[in-house]
């Protein structure tokens, strides 16, 4: 038990010292919006592969905001509702096909695998 807290420690000290420039947090935000948006689309297709990819990016993406600053969490938020606000005014049509585009064979593969496996259970 004591191995684990401190690898658990170890691997979490670097994240937290580490420094995140202003444009790597934004570059975060409007991926956020990204996975957000494409995440929303698939549930209008009702494509759950698809939905189950981009709600494991926005999670997992969020899991990294967590390890920030107060300060540093605030620019990615800032910059996602700003990216939202983009989005927001693009053909939804043509942003669904964007998402479908990003979401290559394998991934859905897997993503189908996963969700199998859970209805299996």
């Amino acid at each position: 038990m004591n191995r684990l807290l401190i690898f658990i420690l170890l691997f979490n000290i670097p994240l937290a010292a580490a420094t995140v420039n202003e444009q790597d947090l934004k570059i975060l935000g409007r991926a956020l919006a990204n996975y957000q948006l494409c995440s929303d689309i698939s549930v209008e297709l009702d494509d759950k592969a698809m939905f189950n990819y981009y709600s494991e990016m926005y999670k997992y993406s969020l899991l990294q905001v967590s390890t920030y600053s107060h300060n540093d969490a605030e620019i990615v938020s800032e910059e996602q509702q700003r990216s939202m606000l983009k989005l927001a005014k693009i053909d939804r049509k043509s942003l669904g096909g964007l998402c479908l585009s990003r979401f290559d064979l394998l991934s859905r593969k897997m993503q189908e695998n996963k969700l199998a496996a859970k209805q299996s259970r």
